[in-house]
């Protein structure tokens, strides 16, 4: 009797789930938990969470997609199934909402921390709860410890890969307990930009990238940035070579793709422009020329 009483206490449960807080109608989408009862066989009643591709854990779906179904045509696709090796199996199904989870978000981010979110949620989508990247994260080389059993892995994840290619890059899905590092930017992976630009600092290069384009990266040069004057600090076997590029110059002959390709270590300096370094020449010739028709008025009244 007592057992009696348990199913339909369970029967019960599932069907208020079922019908008043989320109705016959309401659809599994990725981040929902789905309950699966099979009465008299716990082993294969199961929670499982709906991962972003639509897929679950539950063994007998065998990786099939199921976002988008109701609960009924889940039901209906499932108890087939059952049949095959139970007799009369007795099935209830049930939503539940977004789990949330615990992520620690560490380094150039703007709010650091613990943060507690729902899932599914992308590396970009938890970069974004915690405020951002700062103008200094290296984002080709962020770090995921993830706890697997009795210890942790680590992999890390190139962010400008992703941006590049939207259509086939893929960012990890972000799991309970993940701890994410994004790492400062470094002499060694970087190309640094300063003077007469609007936002100096130190910038990533991509593949082929070359003077112009990190100037632009760095916000281009200011209106007092002398575009010809343009100091470039090669990065070579351990040491800077100083180069004076002349980058207008490279653009009005339409020689722009011989532009110097930049790689990790150099510097790029945009000269400022300075009136007095411009007219000094002239104050120069003038003082000259006073000098000599000093002397030659001072020779001819002789």
């Amino acid at each position: 009797m007592n057992r009696i009483a348990h199913y339909i206490a369970i029967i019960v449960f599932c069907l208020m789930g079922l019908t008043e807080a989320y109705g016959v109608e309401a659809r599994i989408k990725p981040g929902n938990i789905v309950h699966i009862t099979v009465l008299g066989y716990p082993e294969l009643s199961q929670v499982v969470l709906v991962r972003q591709d639509g897929t679950t854990d539950y063994p007998l779906l065998a990786n099939i997609p199921i976002d988008g179904m109701t609960v009924i045509s889940l039901h209906e696709m499932l108890q087939p199934v059952l049949v095959r090796f139970i007799e009369r199996p007795k099935l209830f199904i049930n939503i539940a909402e977004y789990r949330q989870i615990s992520v620690t978000v560490e380094g150039q981010v703007n709010i650091p921390g613990l943060h507690t979110v729902s899932e599914p949620i992308s590396l970009q989508g938890i970069l974004s709860i915690s405020g951002g990247t700062t103008n200094e994260a290296d984002l080709r080389h962020i770090t995921i410890n993830r706890r697997e059993m009795d210890s942790y892995r680590e992999f890390t994840v190139d962010m400008y890969k992703f941006y590049a290619d939207r259509d086939n890059g893929v960012l990890p899905d972000i799991k309970d307990g993940d701890i994410i590092f994004v790492p400062v930017i470094s002499s060694e992976t970087s190309v640094r930009v300063m003077g007469a630009v609007h936002s100096p600092g130190s910038y990533i290069p991509t593949k082929d990238e070359n003077i112009s384009d990190m100037i632009n990266r760095a916000g281009g040069a200011m209106a007092k940035g002398k575009m010809n004057a343009i100091i470039y600090l090669e990065y070579k076997n351990g040491k800077h070579e100083r180069r004076k590029i002349k980058l207008n110059s490279f653009v009005n002959k339409g020689l722009a793709d011989q532009i110097p390709i930049v790689h990790p270590g150099d510097i790029i300096v945009v000269s400022e422009y300075q009136w007095y370094q411009e007219v000094s020449w002239y104050v120069y010739l003038l003082r000259d020329l006073s000098i000599v028709l000093s002397s030659l008025i001072i020779i001819s009244n002789l």
